[in-house]
């Protein structure tokens, strides 16, 4: 095809040739200096990308009980516990695994400044211990776990009542009797098992009545001891002013044991009752007077945060059993409405305080406001999760659930205690922050008839389940979800 235009090539004149060799050397400077630049750019994007790499990267360290569980971060392998780890921050999956135990699976959020976290692994099968009176033809009064391992054990014997303190090794079978020939309502541990605190209104001086306030005085024991357990010691008694027909019920330590939370209780007409609580110093030298309620408090039920700050509690009026915040300021809030009965509640209080002390998590009905169709004595069959702050008045529903106790899992998620029908095993599940879609993790040997209660012992993979007998008294189940004293 012809095209409609001409291409000449011209070959370049001498005086032409010369010009071209004579710009070379600019040239090669030129494109030296080009070089230099780009490689200048290129290393400093590299630098700079290298150490914003090096920014990002956070410690995690990972630990478990028992040790050696392998990790999977993200989906790699990252060798076993306990192990230190740089990850960038945010939110990362973590999967532990051991022999014997359940596939630890959580979600982690890593903070700018790191983290550091350690998991309690799950053997397959929980070991489940049924809880018996240390002499025959005595009866539990109560069982309370101890921040040692131990359990602390409160022994009823007939006919009055008498009460032993004594501490059960559940690992060993191991038991020690600390106190005994007590005459009284109660006898509480404090969390490291090494005080003890009982009413005992027969012990001491007597009972005398003041002539100046009409006010009849009873003494509480506080009993402590160190080194070894034949080495008990009264180490105080505080007499309560207490008015006529009013008695004391119940004693619980904060944290510290430096303080005793104790609690009267006085029948008014009509069948009404009014409590009162003071602050008494553990060594029984000073208490004040810090609330007083027209309800009784369920005895046991006290649960202190962790700083000692609050008291959260089980109080009780005709068939009303209500949930409720005391603060050692004297600040008192009414937190929610729990489930009717005609009998008083178990002891075991379905709350448990975040570590920091702020926050409180329970299970309840669904709560209306004052004023709102719903009676106090017409129960809402259905129960929300719910989570109230120190600082703000109102609990806020998560969620709804057909569990009956919830805690905070090691990484922030929901572990739940319920079961599917009365006749049904318990089970543990998981949940959200938000209690939303609750997943089976394990399903326990034990199947409580009829009511129960239960209280978690997070730092040791444990339960305490407690059941009222047909005939009369309280079982009492140790169920071990953690691998500790295997192999």
């Amino acid at each position: 095809m012809e095209l409609p235009f001409t291409i000449v090539f011209e070959p370049p004149s001498r005086r032409e040739l010369r010009a071209l060799l004579r710009m070379r050397g600019h040239w090669v400077a030129g494109i030296i200096v080009a070089l230099t630049i780009g490689t200048v750019y290129l290393l400093s994007n590299v630098g700079r990308a290298d150490a914003g790499a090096a920014f990002l990267a956070v410690p995690l360290a990972l630990s478990s009980q028992p040790a050696g569980a392998a990790v999977v971060l993200d989906g790699h392998d990252r060798g076993v516990t306990p192990a230190q780890l740089m990850v960038e921050p945010g939110t990362h999956s973590v999967m532990l695994k051991a022999r014997d135990a359940l596939d630890g699976q959580y979600t982690l959020d890593v903070a700018g400044g790191g983290a550091a976290f350690e998991a309690m692994l799950w053997r397959h099968q929980p070991g489940v211990t049924h809880l018996k009176p240390t002499l025959p033809g005595a009866s539990l009064a109560d069982v309370r776990l101890l921040e040692d391992g131990t359990l602390g054990l409160s022994v009823s014997l007939p006919p009055d009542r008498q009460l032993q303190a004594w501490r059960l090794d559940p690992l060993s079978g191991g038991l020690a009797l600390l106190l005994s020939n007590i005459t009284g309502p109660r006898l509480v541990f404090s969390a490291d098992g090494r005080h003890l605190a009982y009413v005992e209104p027969e012990s001491g001086p007597p009972a005398r009545m003041s002539t100046t306030s009409g006010l009849t005085e009873t003494p509480v024991n506080v009993v402590a001891w160190s080194g070894s357990e034949d080495r008990a010691f009264p180490s105080g008694a505080w007499r309560a002013p207490l008015e006529p027909a009013e008695q004391l019920v119940d004693v619980s330590w904060s944290p510290t044991a430096q303080t005793l939370l104790t609690v009267s209780k006085r029948p008014l007409a009509g069948g009404a009752v009014r409590s009162r609580f003071w602050l008494v110093d553990a060594q029984a030298e000073l208490a004040r007077p810090i609330l007083s309620l027209p309800s009784e408090l369920v005895p046991g039920s006290e649960v202190w945060s962790p700083d000692g700050g609050g008291i959260a509690f089980v109080a009780r009026a005709g068939q009303v059993n209500a949930l409720c915040l005391l603060m050692i300021d004297g600040t008192f809030r009414y937190l929610a409405d729990l489930d009717p009965s005609s009998s008083t509640p178990l002891e075991y209080s379905p709350l448990v305080w975040s570590a920091d002390g702020q926050q409180l998590l329970f299970v309840a009905p669904h709560q209306h406001p004052p004023g709102a169709s719903a009676g106090w004595l017409q129960p809402d069959p259905h129960h929300a999760v719910y989570v109230a702050k120190v600082d703000q008045p109102t609990p806020v529903a998560l969620g709804d659930t057909d569990l009956d106790l919830v805690r905070w899992r090691e990484d922030g998620l929901l572990l739940g205690l319920g079961r599917t029908a009365s006749d049904s095993p318990l089970s543990i599940r998981l949940l959200s922050r938000t209690a939303d879609s609750p997943r089976l993790l394990l399903e326990l040997p034990l199947r409580p008839p009829g009511e129960y209660a239960a209280v978690w012992d997070e730092r040791r993979a444990r339960l305490l389940v407690a059941s009222p007998m047909a005939s009369g008294g309280i079982d009492y189940w140790l169920v071990r979800l953690g691998l500790e004293g295997d192999g």
